[in-house]
């Protein structure tokens, strides 16, 4: 039964690889050529005070809603909200009946509800795909710019006769935009920016990195003008619970912000927010979960602002609380959300999309940067509880032992004046990808072959 389990294993694994290189798109054909900087390396400014606004929504905020809104939508009747189904036509009733009661204004042209298509090119005719949601708080002024959180409601379905409920991918998520579209309706604080609350559909596979996915139609053809988006704040897997070396590492309340590193701005803002209700984020460079093993040349989104980076090239950041074990599987129930947690990254998350509405300085953004001196630090902190885990078949114990060794070397050099290079910073890529595996599939020892 084990060599069968082990087989099963590898065979998702192998799966899972080529459902990335089927559905993903090479970029710089020639090498991704990063800029190094160091906006996330060197101290952080002081932390802000909040905003009036931030005040107000953090007071309003009830995040009693989290559990009853993952537990609805992850429920066994929702069949996993695939794309195109009638499941996913009840998930969606029941966020624009959320919408409304928050006392949201529909974001497009009168409808809470924006059809995307496939163009398949050729003169051919458009092909309904899917279907976004989306509402806006609005701000004093009309014509002002925006910002917009990005939750996707979509995923897996049924699989090999297995419902994938998708609680923390992305139920969680959701719920999460949920019940601050609630308070902004409580608070009702008066804002420079617009706030959007976009549910994006077909971000799973394999429509993930094409422009199939929604998000990528809505970066296309934005409701609001795209030259006036201030900033867009990705989420996804926001409910997960911590590994055992995560705990161990002093880290259970983490919450990955990834995106920051694009420019000076950029990072300042996100890093002067107030300490919140004990959540510890952890700022890693956007490239550092986007490495393939076996694809050295392409870069791998991992979520809905694939088109925004691709299209619009506009300030954006990722938060994710990280991959947990039940993943894309059947066990991804809302008994497994870290509802606690999930709370905590709420309120959070509120404050930050507070502060980035009424932020006086412009946010810029570069694309191809990575800090490469704050990402080794990173993974260094992550890993530390992987010398008392005991989770890890000893061939993947040893692999990740020596990426240790390995990134502990290269923050030494880097240290003491050596420049990143390209080749070194795969290096600590392709750690960060093995660490980010062996959390998903703690006895994975093929991955010791990446």
């Amino acid at each position: 039964m084990t060599f069968l389990r082990e087989r099963r294993e590898i065979f998702l694994a192998l799966a899972a690889c080529l459902i990335v290189l089927a559905t993903s798109v090479p970029t710089e054909a020639e090498g991704l050529r990063y800029v190094f900087v160091d906006h996330l390396s060197t101290p952080a400014p002081p932390a802000a005070p909040m905003t009036a606004a931030a005040t107000a929504i953090h007071e309003a905020l009830v995040t009693a809603t989290l559990e009853r809104d993952v537990r609805t939508l992850a429920a066994p009747d929702m069949r996993g909200r695939l794309r195109g189904t009638d499941d996913n036509a009840r998930a969606r009733a029941y966020i624009v009946s959320r919408l409304r009661a928050a006392g949201l204004a529909p974001l497009f042209g009168g409808s809470f509800e924006q059809p995307t298509y496939v163009e398949p090119g050729d003169n051919a005719a458009p092909v309904r795909h899917g279907t976004n949601l989306g509402a806006v708080f609005a701000a004093e002024e009309r014509d002002a710019e925006w910002i917009v959180l990005v939750a996707h409601y979509d995923h897996l379905g049924v699989v090999g006769g297995a419902v994938h409920p998708g609680a923390d991918d992305n139920a969680s998520s959701v719920a999460l935009l949920l019940a601050l579209g609630d308070s902004l309706g409580r608070a009702r604080p008066r804002l420079k920016r617009h706030v959007v609350l976009l549910f994006p559909d077909a971000e799973e596979p394999p429509d993930i990195r094409t422009e199939r996915m929604g998000s990528s139609w809505f970066w296309r053809h934005p409701p609001l003008p795209a030259e006036r988006l201030h900033l867009a704040i990705v989420l996804d897997l926001m409910g997960g619970r911590a590994s055992p070396e995560m705990q161990a590492a002093g880290l259970a309340s983490a919450l990955f912000v990834l995106g920051a590193e694009a420019s000076r701005s950029l990072a300042d803002f996100t890093r002067t927010l107030p300490s919140i209700d004990g959540v510890e984020p952890v700022f890693l460079s956007l490239p550092m979960i986007e490495a393939m093993p076996y694809v050295p040349n392409r870069r791998f989104a991992r979520s809905d602002y694939h088109g925004l980076r691709e299209h619009l090239g506009r300030p954006f950041v990722f938060l994710s609380t990280g991959r947990a074990e039940t993943y894309h599987t059947e066990r991804d129930t809302p008994d497994t959300v870290d509802g606690a947690k999930l709370a905590r990254v709420t309120r959070w998350v509120g404050v930050l999309a507070m502060q980035a509405a009424d932020a006086n300085a412009p946010l810029e953004w570069r694309d191809f940067t990575a800090d490469a001196r704050a990402d080794a630090r990173a993974l260094l902190r992550m890993s530390a509880g992987l010398e008392t885990s005991g989770r890890f078949p000893w061939p993947l114990r040893r692999a990740l032992a020596a990426d240790r060794r390995m990134v502990e070397g290269l923050l030494r050099r880097w240290d003491a004046g050596a420049a990143p290079t390209s080749e070194s910073y795969r290096a600590l890529q392709l750690a960060s990808t093995r660490f980010q595996a062996a959390q998903w599939r703690p006895g994975g020892w093929y991955f010791v072959l990446w």
